[in-house]
């Protein structure tokens, strides 16, 4: 007897293949059987009639790498959204190594535990192995980590001493069974490396048959060059290379899709492994205190925000916003001060669902005052949307057979209220219905390529070789939805309203959705590079 059987769905099975209607049966965690037909019984029949049943989908970046130190996350959020794989470690900082100004939070474990555990990779990994995940984790080591460990929050070159400490880090982070590696060029203290640090962690990674994703030093006037960049580092290493939620910022830069797609297939016409992950809203998000130029964040965001306090400090930062952009292009700058929405800030929550625009206009004050006081009133801990960016580029852009899906999101703890206002981005619970909604509608393509893009190519570009696909002996993670009826209903304003059409979703051969909701069930594993 099976455990479980799905019947009578269009099975589309991850690799692009036709799909067909079929069932699949499930024993031991395991998918035990795909077939037109299958005869025997199960302890739990699902059907299926109507519906596509597909494999797990996999969020190629997310920021949920610190999750497994709170007890209360359950990744309902990317749970309804048909995800069953998160990739976390991105944009070059995560928990692990720990290092002096690290901002962290050390949740349920208390500091000591969390400094011990975040010692070095093979800890941390063994510890999130022994937590209960709502999703399973797969995890790339972040550079920005790497380098704060030996060199701290600082700009500055290695020495060829720091450098073989780095390169070592790295090793022994692709030893524990990271995926490879990533940067955050805009992020302190990533966005001091330059290019011969970042490819001499890059050879480290790629010896052991790693990948580079990078949040690339620019998205706007920058981004053909900051391609080139990450394009680079895979033609010297040899390296595969994958860029962060690939976009284009700034309304004056409409159109610069073209050219950027250029660029790539350029590369992988000459044999470079180039892919890139895109979340499909128009508006991004990052911490408030990450849009002031890493010049002045070199003490860390903590003590850096405390500083702001002097006028004249506060002059510096906002001439170099408006005029250093060749140096750094802020999403202030990109997005305005009333394209900068508020939507975390737990000490002022009265601003969050307003822009910097708008509070300044009721306040009568200055709209880069109401941003350095709120980050000082709030410890540097704000998050912001920038809606800066164009919907004919995210379109090019998911339009091209390269491109996977990261929500740039992280997990949530227990369901909210659908209605409420603010308070998150709508990418942390609506990325995966979104695209969908939007490759069909648009008719960028069927539901075969669809669901290959959300599963077996991922599983292909990050070596996961137990996801992805619907084929015996893979890990049992599957979601059931329709094609036709796929929605997102999130938006800006309300984050966190359902999704349409994500019916079943099962992780380790376990319902953890059912008829669209989280059920509590919490069986995700750490997935390893290879395993």
């Amino acid at each position: 007897m099976y455990d479980l059987i799905i019947r009578k769905g269009l099975v589309v099975d991850g690799t692009g293949a036709p799909a067909f209607v079929g069932d699949v049966a499930v024993k031991d965690g395991l998918i035990a059987a795909v077939a037109p037909h299958i005869d025997g019984s199960a302890c739990e029949e699902i059907d299926a009639h109507g519906l596509c049943t597909a494999p797990g989908f996999i969020d190629v970046h997310t920021h949920s790498d610190r999750r497994i130190f709170d007890d209360t996350v359950t990744a309902w959020n990317h749970l309804e959204a048909g995800t069953t794989t998160e990739i976390v470690g991105q944009c070059g900082s995560q928990a692990v190594p720990w290092y002096p100004g690290l901002v962290y939070n050390p949740g349920s474990v208390g500091d000591e535990r969390y400094r011990e555990i975040c010692r070095d990779f093979a800890s941390y990994m063994e510890f999130a192995q022994s937590r209960s995940l709502g999703t399973n984790i797969a995890v790339l080591a972040g550079q920005g980590n790497i380098r704060g460990r030996v060199m701290g929050l600082g700009p500055g070159l290695p020495d060829e001493a720091q450098t073989a400490q780095m390169r070592d880090i790295m090793t022994e982070a692709m030893e524990a069974g990271c995926l490879g590696f990533s940067t955050g060029l805009v992020y302190t203290p990533s966005v001091f490396a330059g290019p011969d640090e970042i490819c001499e962690i890059a050879r480290a990674a790629h010896a052991r048959g790693g990948i580079y994703t990078s949040h690339i030093r620019g998205e706007g006037k920058a981004l053909i060059e900051s391609i080139d960049e990450a394009l680079d580092v895979g033609r010297k290493t040899g390296i595969p290379v994958n860029i962060s939620h690939i976009k284009v910022i700034g309304k004056q830069n409409e159109g610069k899709s073209a050219a950027a797609i250029g660029r790539i297939e350029e590369a992988r016409r000459s044999g470079l492994s180039v892919t890139a992950d895109l979340y499909p809203f128009i508006g991004g998000s990052a911490p408030l205190a990450s849009q002031l130029p890493p010049k002045f964040l070199t003490e860390g965001i903590v003590e850096s925000v405390k500083k702001l306090a002097d006028p004249g400090l506060r002059a510096q930062v906002l001439w170099s916003i408006m005029n250093e952009t060749d140096e750094f292009e802020s999403g202030i700058y990109t997005a305005g001060f009333d394209g900068c929405l508020l939507c975390a800030c737990t000490q002022t929550p009265q601003y969050v669902g307003k822009t910097l625009g708008q509070i300044a206009r009721e306040e009568g004050r200055e709209p880069f005052d109401v941003c350095c006081d709120v980050l000082m009133r709030n410890g540097g801990v704000v998050q912001g949307i920038y809606l800066s960016q164009n919907e004919s580029d995210m379109l090019r852009f998911l339009a091209q057979p390269w491109v996977m899906s990261g929500s740039d999101w992280s997990d949530e703890s227990g369901p909210v209220d659908p209605e409420k206002t603010a308070g998150s981005h709508p990418r942390g619970v609506a990325t995966m219905t979104r695209r969908l909604e939007l490759v069909r509608e648009h008719g960028i393509e069927g539901v075969e390529s669809a669901v290959h893009r959300l599963t077996g190519m991922p599983a292909d570009v990050y070596d996961l070789p137990q996801v992805g696909r619907l084929a015996v002996g893979k890990k049992a993670d599957i979601t059931v939805f329709s094609w036709e009826k796929v929605r997102a209903h999130a938006d800006f304003i309300h984050p966190y309203r359902r999704n349409e059409g994500i019916e079943t979703v099962i992780v380790s051969g376990q319902v953890a959705v059912r008829d669209g909701r989280f059920t509590g069930v919490r069986c995700g594993k750490v997935l390893k590079k290879g395993e």
